[in-house]
């Protein structure tokens, strides 16, 4: 029993973060305290340095390493290290022992950070620096403050945005997401919560209950639950892929093909969508029924059925004022979706993106089958029966 204490509070349950993902963090604090020693080493003299890089390094490992989380902030990371460093600046002056002034100035800190929203845990350090610091630190006053504490939250800030978005599967602050989001991605969003059950509601209930500061958001904490709902309903439904349940018979056209020609497959082989591919298969466009009735849409007293009769009919002459071809007519570019993807990922494209037919291509893009929501309904409906 006593071993297995030991071994949950010395060795915890090892992270999920990969190797290169670690070394990638390392690298970029890596390069935002070689900047800002430099920076501080035009305003403080070297042995003055560790004291500053002391609250600086601490910070590097919130910026690089949990970039998402909420204390890793840029509000919480700037904020929190000028409004320590004020009441360290200020405790300093105003209490000369240093056993009572440290104390209260990382208490203040803490305390202020809270009530402002910027709790950052390096903040603690830097008001710490400037009552135990020495007196080369104590006689800045309150020009520590601009330099170097505000100068290397500019130089840290700084590298942190353009690292941590130049770096693969990084984006920094969390709250980027949010202004890059559609309308589909909202719904869809709103979908996985209905099915969830969870809502952010319920997430800042539970953070309110626990009367305790996380160090994780609510759109993290929804992410987390979307993909673990996710995985699971893979898990029960096992791994069926796109490629098992694909049209794989596709009629296809080109570019330069006849639209009466496409009109001719569409009624031939009962179907509504043809997608256009290039010389290698790569699927470049689409067309659909609903790509032939916005060419006639607009009402000029004949019936629709005339209207498209008339659309269809090839121009005579070298000279046309209609669409001809394929490529004149389709939608590009074309929502796709791969062979080896689970078919659970077909809800997203089918309702969020508003997609009735699904051009399926292998990894080089090439086309090799078709997908529609009956396809989808068809697969579900076995896997039930199956169940039984």
């Amino acid at each position: 029993m006593k071993q297995d204490f030991l071994k949950v509070l010395f060795f915890p349950q090892k992270d999920s973060v990969s190797l290169g993902e670690k070394a990638l963090s390392g690298l970029a604090a890596l390069g935002g305290i070689g900047l800002m020693m430099l920076v501080s080493s035009f305003f403080l003299e070297g042995k003055d340095l560790p004291w500053v890089v002391a609250s600086m390094g601490a910070s590097a490992v919130l910026l690089f390493a949990v970039p998402l989380g909420p204390l890793s902030q840029p509000w919480p990371f700037a904020g929190g290290h000028l409004v320590s460093g004020l009441i360290g600046v200020t405790v300093a002056g105003l209490i000369p022992d240093l056993v009572t002034a440290a104390a209260l100035a990382v208490a203040l800190a803490v305390f202020v950070m809270y009530l402002s929203g910027c709790l950052h845990p390096p903040g603690g350090a830097t008001a710490l620096t400037v009552v135990a610091g020495g007196d080369a630190i104590r006689s800045m006053g309150y020009e520590y403050l601009l330099t170097p504490v505000l100068l290397n939250v500019v130089v840290m800030l700084g590298w942190a945005l353009l690292i941590n978005n130049l770096l693969p599967n990084r984006h920094y602050p969390n709250t980027l997401p949010r202004l890059k989001e559609t309308a589909a991605d909202r719904k869809e969003a709103g979908e996985l919560d209905v099915q969830l059950g969870i809502g952010k509601e319920d997430l800042e209930f539970a953070l309110r209950e626990m009367n305790e500061y996380v160090d994780v958001s609510c759109e993290d904490l929804s992410r987390i639950f979307s993909l673990s709902a996710a995985h699971a309903k893979r898990r029960r439904m096992g791994k069926i892929l796109c490629a098992d349940i694909m049209t794989r018979e596709v009629i296809s056209a080109e570019y330069g093909d006849k639209v009466e020609d496409l009109w001719k497959l569409m009624g031939q082989h009962r179907i509504h969508g043809i997608p256009v591919v290039d010389s290698r298969r790569r699927v470049i466009g689409i067309v659909t029924i609903a790509d032939f009735l916005n060419q006639v849409k607009t009402e000029d007293g004949r019936p629709l059925a005339a209207r498209l009769r008339a659309f269809l009919k090839p121009a005579s002459g070298n000279s046309t004022d209609k669409p001809e071809y394929a490529g004149h007519v389709m939608t590009a570019p074309v929502v796709t979706i791969r062979e080896d993807q689970h078919i659970l990922e077909l809800f997203s494209v089918f309702s969020g993106k508003a997609v009735r037919h699904l051009p399926v291509v292998d990894a080089s893009g090439c086309l090799v089958g078709m997908l529609t929501p009956g396809d989808l309904l068809a697969a579900l409906q076995a896997e039930m029966l199956s169940a039984f």
